[in-house]
């Protein structure tokens, strides 16, 4: 016998035929559906395009609106060197490591506000006074 390289299994008859039309019969409906939904797919990026601007200042406040504990509020952002500030004032009656809270506000990946900058500075305002910035980035 000649030596012959395998083949994978393949499903032949009512098995194959319903394979492939299960899977045919799903790209159609997937299809179907998304040229029926209005708008960008589930797929589309986040960003905004050539004719939607982005209010960098809004963004960032609407940001911090949703994740800030009782009594905590932030500043105007300021554009510096290519980047916006913030500082994150804190309530004197709060207790723990006022940096390591502000850490945790950074944006996430996909937020929009890093199709506008690279670079978000949060500073701790703690007990009258600046503490340790940090740097969030995309």
């Amino acid at each position: 016998m000649e030596d012959q390289p395998p083949v994978a299994p393949t499903r032949t008859g009512r098995d194959g035929i319903a394979a492939a039309c299960a899977v045919s019969a799903f790209a159609a409906c997937a299809a179907l559906s998304a040229m029926a939904m209005p708008g960008p797919g589930p797929g589309a990026a986040q960003e905004p395009g050539p004719r939607e601007s982005v209010d960098i200042r809004q963004e960032i406040n609407d940001h911090f609106v949703g994740r800030l504990p009782y009594g905590w509020w932030i500043s105007i952002p300021e554009e510096r060197l290519s980047a916006f500030h913030v500082t994150v004032h804190i309530p004197d009656w709060w207790r723990g490591n006022p940096t390591a809270a502000v850490m945790d506000l950074c944006p996430d990946r996909r937020s929009r506000i890093w199709s506008v900058t690279k670079r978000l500075d949060l500073t701790a305002f703690y007990r009258k006074q600046p503490w340790p910035g940090f740097e969030c980035r995309p």
